[in-house]
């Protein structure tokens, strides 16, 4: 019996780790060329497997952008979004969101390159996911530095300037150094939020009559 559980445990891993070479190699052809011009057979062939393995772990191409984006995903760097929410006032906080999410930018631009949100559906999902998160941990920052209250239009032009077209519009269509990026964004960031309040600000001593 034990094995009949060890050969059992044998084949499941050896199976975990095919599908995962396999998904690397999607992931890899997908930077290169774009996932919608990359076929199975593609793919089979640049990971050394046969064209019928390639279909018994991704039977549809849904279940192959799945595995593909879990793996760029799975390597990608976290946001320290402890560290960004625990900075001393919101100018530090929007230095340390824009350097982490450049951080991002940069991980994942091979694939975001393409373009490919409006063609294939699943990763138009996980855009819209990716963007619901960082609307949510930016309204956080907000309501930290600036106190309650509904703030959507900060959000949103805080999201749209954090996401990669502008970055990528900055860095690779106008040839920005990436510091001189970071600086446009975060004063960007600045901009849309408005002064901080009164309480957070070093008022001038009033002049004596």
């Amino acid at each position: 019996m034990a094995t009949r559980t060890y050969n059992a445990e044998s084949r499941r891993r050896k199976q975990a780790e095919l599908k995962a070479r396999i998904a690397a190699a999607a992931a890899e052809l997908h930077a290169a060329k774009g996932g919608s011009a990359t076929s199975y057979a593609d793919i089979a062939k640049h990971a050394g497997v046969s064209l019928p393995t390639v279909y018994s772990h991704f039977p549809t191409k849904h279940e192959l952008f799945q595995g593909c984006t879990a793996h760029v995903a799975g390597k990608a760097p976290a946001l320290p979004v402890e560290k960004i929410l625990a900075a001393p006032d919101l100018p530090a906080a929007a230095e340390l969101l824009v350097a982490a999410m450049e951080q991002q930018h940069l991980h994942f631009e091979p694939w975001l390159a393409w373009r490919e949100d409006g063609v294939i559906p699943l990763l138009a999902e996980m855009s819209a996911g990716i963007r619901e998160g960082q609307a949510a941990l930016v309204a956080r920052l907000l309501k930290r530095h600036l106190g309650p209250g509904a703030r959507r239009e900060i959000v949103a032009g805080w999201e749209s300037v954090l996401s990669f077209d502008l970055w990528h519009r900055l860095v690779r269509q106008h040839g920005l150094p990436r510091p001189a990026a970071r600086r446009v964004l975060v004063q960007c960031l600045l901009a849309i939020s408005g002064p901080e309040p009164a309480s957070k600000s070093n008022p001038r001593p009033r002049r004596r009559a």
